[in-house]
């Protein structure tokens, strides 16, 4: 993974480059669940390399809503369309984003009853990987920081609709906590309905350490049989396009970061690991 940490650009990702015709009708389906900031992205490079899928954002509007206008032919088709087309956007997915009999997508609490709608409820060919991360105040400031800058990767790749706060206040740090909160709990309580074989937690420490092996290691679990590349991958180091930025944020509100987690069931772990 040498260069950008955004290597599969946006436009890409959309591009009929990536898409596949005939797969499997009824693939396996690995959903990466995360709350933001848990090195999602880089999980999701590190799936295609494996040839485990073609996992982004599908279920985000700005996947859903353009690959739905070029694989339809129909470009009046918008968000609030999304819902009532669900199950044809599912099809394509399934067909057109396959590899080798199985789909994988990268998946927000928020997006989980438009997953639902479009590539159906759970079963036994389900598979889940949790994404969580130990130290809540340093992903509190990357998401500050990325809110703030607009840019959620190295190289100046934005994406559209990514909220954007122009000064970060009190008021901020207290809604962004509350939102990382809310989502882990939700992703907790949702994913402990599930049959446990079929779920992986894993931490953002340990797996930005070898991101390679991390993800081989879950999906030897459920996949022994499949063939995975061993040429390694080049680790990957934190984003650094906005590091002063996160600098700024930890030393003005990292004393109220912390407090916050304090008062949260999840509490955030006192590094004083750089952000």
């Amino acid at each position: 993974m040498a260069g950008s940490h955004f290597d599969e650009t946006y436009t890409r990702l959309l591009s009929a480059d990536l898409d596949r015709d005939g797969a499997a009708e009824n693939p396996y389906r690995i959903l990466i669940c995360t709350t933001p900031r848990t090195a999602g992205h880089t999980y999701c490079q590190v799936m295609r390399h494996f040839g485990l899928g073609l996992p982004t954002e599908y279920f985000q509007w700005q996947f859903a809503v353009p690959l739905m206008r070029r694989w339809t032919g129909d470009d009046t088709f918008d968000v609030p369309a999304l819902d009532r087309g669900a199950s044809s956007y599912g099809k394509h997915l399934l067909m057109r984003r396959s590899v080798e009999g199985v789909f994988a997508a990268k998946l927000f609490f928020g997006n989980l009853d438009f997953a639902r709608l479009s590539i159906g409820e759970d079963d036994a060919s389900s598979f889940y990987v949790f994404l969580s991360r130990r130290n809540k105040v340093d992903q509190t400031v990357s998401l500050l920081s990325m809110l703030h800058t607009g840019q959620p990767f190295d190289g100046g790749e934005t994406l559209p609709g990514v909220p954007m706060l122009r000064t970060i206040s009190q008021k901020a740090v207290i809604d962004t906590v509350r939102h990382i909160a809310d989502s882990e709990a939700k992703w907790r309580s949702y994913l402990s309905t599930i049959d446990v074989t079929r779920v992986a937690h894993v931490a953002y420490e340990d797996f930005v350490v070898n991101p390679h092996d991390n993800v081989k290691a879950t999906m030897r679990n459920w996949f022994p049989a499949r063939n995975l590349r061993n040429d390694a991958l080049a680790a990957n180091g934190r984003y650094s396009n906005d590091a002063s930025v996160k600098s700024i944020i930890a030393r003005q509100f990292g004393g109220l970061i912390r407090q916050l987690w304090r008062d949260m069931p999840v509490e955030a772990e006192q590094s004083r690991s750089a952000p």
